[in-house]
């Protein structure tokens, strides 16, 4: 049965004010199997705070997985080497922290920077010469990702957060040219919906490349409040054999970093406050759990109290 998890940013307002021990103790109580976190935060901390998480992580059963979205100072695909170099000791930093929390999981945004986006459109040409930055980064970045036992998860996103990946077609030729047992694609629901002509067909795309796997509604509610085809991509999933983690990137409060950061201008979440959140990630996750066993006989939820 696939691991399913739950993004950090699910009940904040700003990306750096998540308490990780409370947040891991209730992710626990809820259900769920892995923890996602902030991986420029994790990656910084001394190795006294990255044990004191990990203990908490497996007290309460967890797995951990990184997320990450480079900022244009990490951006690998900057016309400014120093910005590439910059990019580079950023996430080698990051990779080489992740063992020490028993994390293989990098995902993300991680080839370039998120939301840095051409001033003037972009040709196809251009659109290969910046490619070709970012995998000269990105090749080195994953010989420290082998080293360290990660797999590097690059993510496919709206064309209005990045413009190298898009599809999981782009994503497929992307992974070739990196030409490493470590380089993986992630596929999320939300950026699916937006650019692929047939949602299940993409899954089956990413095939053996897949290496994580992001859940959340069309409009970036909890998974199973929506109209997408779960059933029809929980039977790709299975097809194309993947056992990795479903971790779902809900995002339903407005203001804040956060919601600016995600273009959230209006309240998705009805005006619940935490114990109502806590309610509906519980709700989502038994859906989804019962998506995957196969025991779905109906489109959508509403959650309903724990």
């Amino acid at each position: 049965m696939n691991p399913i998890g739950m993004h950090y940013g699910f009940w904040s307002h700003n990306w750096d004010e998540i308490a990780y021990i409370p947040l891991m103790e209730k992710l626990a109580w809820l259900g769920f199997d892995i923890c996602e976190v902030a991986s420029a935060e994790w990656g910084y901390y001394d190795d006294a705070r990255l044990r004191e998480l990990k203990a908490c992580a497996d007290h309460n059963g967890l797995g951990i997985t990184y997320s990450i979205g480079l900022e244009a100072k990490y951006d690998l695909a900057s016309d400014d080497p120093a910005v590439r170099e910059n990019g580079i000791r950023h996430v080698t930093r990051i990779l080489e922290s992740m063992p020490k929390v028993g994390a293989a999981i990098l995902n993300g945004v991680s080839y370039a920077g998120w939301q840095s986006m051409p001033t003037w459109g972009i040709t196809m040409d251009e659109k290969r010469r910046k490619e070709d930055l970012s995998v000269a980064g990105m090749k080195q970045l994953l010989k420290v990702a082998e080293d360290n036992g990660v797999l590097y998860c690059c993510e496919v996103v709206n064309r209005f957060e990045q413009y190298l990946l898009n599809t999981a077609e782009e994503a497929v030729a992307f992974m070739q040219r990196l030409d490493s047992p470590n380089a993986k694609i992630l596929l999320d629901t939300f950026h699916m919906n937006i650019e692929e002509d047939d949602m299940v067909e993409a899954i089956r795309t990413a095939g053996p490349y897949l290496g994580h796997f992001h859940t959340g509604e069309n409009n970036r509610r909890t998974p199973g409040t929506g109209k997408l085809p779960w059933k029809e991509m929980a039977q790709a999933l299975k097809d194309i054999h993947y056992e990795g983690a479903l971790v779902m990137e809900p995002f339903v409060r407005m203001g804040g970093q956060v919601g600016r950061d995600v273009s959230l201008w209006r309240d998705l979440s009805g005006g619940a406050d935490d114990a109502k959140l806590d309610q509906d990630a519980a709700a989502s996750l038994r859906w989804l759990r019962g998506v995957m066993e196969g025991l779905l006989r109906y489109k959508s939820f509403r959650a309903t109290s724990l």
